[in-house]
């Protein structure tokens, strides 16, 4: 499809479509989890300025949103996202009262716990049975509650959106009282992008940073310039679509229905859209990164954790490829792979947390 049919497409109608699918809260299976989804309100006291001029057009937006938000939250009509708090009933909290547990509070001063954004290409993946099994996985094998919040979606809401909602839940929870050294982040996909876009700006800000990370397969190249992008394609179920059809997921999320060009190209070149693209990656706290040795994106994550390395003290990041897997495989957990990165993950975390 030629780039020239971008603007022809009523992206309005897609996005209609993609809400009227979005799916409701639902509770999960006993035996698997308890859940609970809660609203994250963002008062004038919530309310944050980027001070981060060098990521040019992205700061520009995400000081818009912020902007918005402040203003909604003065006139008494503040913004408010919705997050899961979900705990396996396969760990330490087996014998507890779910309504006990599932609140957003710390159940103690130092309740350690897992903050995980949700992947699905930015337009897509909240409340989907696949993430929650997945976040009851990671609980299992932690022993920590795991919090999700429900990000805004493209493509009514383009990027940085979903940087803006993650950024602002991670300052939330530590106004109820958790402790930066008892947060993990984790994401998949595009969450493990956004897992790096928070990270960035908690650097860049000088505020407190989580103490540890985990990335499942992140979409850290939203230009796609791996070779594995062709190499697997074989291989993993994601579409291997050119950047100048208007329904490659890089278009959908980042200003859906605007004509591909050399400008756009640059502007998805952005650290905070492509961390691959990241100059100075330092700062980082230790990060586990998993990926599937036959995903599209292998290359990409690859030369990303290259950089890493790079630019942070050594052993402090993890790489583990897994021999056949496609692209966030723990979301198809019946798989033995997957049953051990969820294993790895306990370890990782309760090591560094």
């Amino acid at each position: 499809m030629s780039n020239d049919t971008a603007p022809m497409i009523d992206f309005a109608f897609v996005a209609d479509y993609i809400a009227m699918n979005n799916l409701p809260n639902r509770p999960l299976q006993p035996n698997i989890g308890y859940n609970q989804e809660h609203n994250i309100v963002f008062n004038t006291s919530s309310c944050v300025e980027y001070n981060v001029p060098h990521y040019g057009l992205s700061s520009d937006k995400l000081n818009q949103m912020a902007a918005s938000d402040k203003q909604l939250a003065q006139m008494g009509r503040p913004r408010s996202i919705s997050c899961q708090v979900l705990v396996s009933t396969q760990s330490e909290f087996a014998d507890c009262d779910p309504n006990g547990v599932l609140g957003m509070d710390p159940l103690h001063p130092h309740e350690r716990i897992i903050l995980y954004f949700h992947g699905g290409a930015y337009c897509v993946g909240e409340r989907s049975l696949t993430h929650m099994h997945v976040y009851a996985h990671i609980s299992r094998t932690t022993g920590r509650r795991v919090f999700s919040p429900n990000y805004r979606l493209a493509p009514r809401h383009g990027f940085p959106s979903q940087l803006h909602d993650c950024f602002m839940t991670y300052k939330y929870i530590l106004s109820l009282g958790f402790e930066p050294q008892n947060i993990v982040l984790a994401g998949d996909s595009a969450g493990g992008a956004l897992v790096i876009g928070v990270l960035l700006l908690l650097r860049d800000m000088k505020c407190s940073s989580p103490s540890a990370a985990v990335l499942v397969s992140p979409w850290v190249d939203a230009t796609c310039s791996g070779d594995s992008w062709t190499r697997n394609q074989q291989f993993d179920y994601l579409p291997a679509l050119p950047l100048n059809d208007p329904f490659h997921p890089t278009r959908m999320f980042y200003d859906a229905g605007r004509k591909f060009s050399p400008t756009m190209l640059e502007e998805l070149q952005c650290p905070l859209v492509s961390p691959v693209f990241g100059s100075d990656l330092s700062g980082m706290p230790p990060m586990l990164v998993q990926m599937g040795r036959n995903e599209l994106l292998h290359d990409d994550i690859e030369n990303f954790v290259t950089k890493v390395k790079h630019d942070n003290k050594q052993g402090s990041v993890f790489l583990e490829t897994y021999e056949h897997m496609p692209h966030v495989f723990v979301l198809f957990d019946f798989a033995d792979a997957a049953q051990r990165a969820f294993s790895s993950i306990g370890s990782f975390v309760r090591e560094h947390n």
